[in-house]
């Protein structure tokens, strides 16, 4: 069951400026110790000959491309996967983008990198119906029914984009572990098949815990997991630490107008503002049922630890997810910027 059903948001009202970005400090609470889903359906998207998996450690892998992505497909993680789309778009002030578009001001050619689930494309093909929204990934796990505006392929993007035609909008979500180098591999592609005028926003989760006022040692366990993970995605050619590096890419690239804006989501409950409180509970939930997943196949590949021996050491990195003494977080770091039009271009 989702931890998301049962719980009204209605009461909560998240600003970008009161609650969440990267210029305030939260504050503690002081008395804490230790301590198919998705709406219209309507036309068929996938051929049912691209899904099978590989099963590893008893969760299923994806097998087109395989071994290229290092993390499970199975219906635990496609539930983990939503919850987390809904976590990030409370975040976000309920909205799905931020880049300056609107029911005025459409996009009408949309392209969603990594799609995952697909719910995000399915929401943005709701949201504009008129548009064409294209989602990609290497796993199959999207709904078979979609609205009839939305169409989902199977496709490594790492590989050449043969689109014939070319986008307004370009997006990606929360795609650390997927590419060798961002900047050549999505960055760049995304440049050249924007039309002039059109935009890429990146909406990427920092791997790497921070924490404001020192009560994350270097001898946290959660911490220790997180160095270990990059350490080992880093030897199997996958970035896991990029979030802080797109907006530099992107004007690097030709981007245009690039902005940035930076979340901060508490690790648990830790927080004294209520809201906050909330939203670090459902991180720490979203964390907690995905950590094995994570951890199973880069610590037994590269690691060469048995399943034994991570499912022991996993033990003391959940018990540090439960410890609100230590006030730790993980940034989301939202990035958009435009391609300068054609008169913009030949100025430049």
């Amino acid at each position: 069951m989702s931890f998301m059903s049962g719980r009204s948001l209605d009461n909560y009202e998240f600003t970008f400026e009161k609650y969440l970005t990267d210029s305030n400090r939260i504050e503690a609470d002081s008395n804490e110790g230790l301590s198919s889903h998705h709406g219209r359906m309507d036309t068929l998207s996938i051929t049912e000959s691209i899904a099978a998996s590989e099963e590893r450690f008893g969760r299923t892998y994806h097998s087109y491309r395989s071994g290229s992505y290092n993390y499970p497909n199975d219906p635990t993680e496609i539930e983990r996967l939503d919850d987390q789309h809904e976590i990030i778009k409370l975040v976000m002030d309920g909205r799905n983008y931020l880049a300056p578009f609107s029911k005025e001001k459409p996009p009408k050619n949309i392209l969603d990198i990594a799609t995952g689930t697909g719910t995000w494309a399915i929401e943005m093909g709701d949201e504009f119906p008129e548009a064409k929204i294209v989602g990609t990934d290497l796993s199959p796990i999207q709904p078979q029914y979609v609205p009839l505006n939305v169409r989902f392929f199977i496709e490594d993007s790492t590989e050449e984009w043969d689109y014939p035609e070319r986008f307004d909008y370009i997006h990606t979500r929360v795609t650390l572990g997927c590419w060798s180098d961002m900047k050549t591999q999505i960055i760049q592609k995304a440049f050249d098949k924007l039309e002039p005028g059109g935009w890429l926003e990146c909406q990427e989760l920092e791997c790497l815990p921070g924490c404001d006022d020192g009560t994350m040692t270097e001898g946290h366990a959660w911490l220790d997991w997180a160095v270990k993970l990059c350490e080992a995605s880093e030897v199997t050619n996958r970035q896991l630490n990029m979030a802080n590096q797109i907006k530099g890419w992107m004007e690097e690239v030709g981007f245009v107008d690039v902005q940035e804006m930076v979340f901060k989501i508490p690790t648990n409950g830790w927080p004294k503002d209520p809201r906050l409180k909330y939203l670090g509970l459902l991180w720490q939930r979203n964390v907690m049922t995905g950590l094995s997943g994570f951890t199973l196949d880069l610590f037994n590949r590269v690691l060469g630890k048995t399943m034994e021996e991570i499912e022991v050491y996993l033990i003391n990195v959940r018990k540090s997810l439960f410890n609100r003494q230590v006030h730790s977080y993980q940034r989301v770091i939202c990035v958009w910027g435009r391609k300068p039009d054609d008169s913009e271009m030949r100025v430049a």
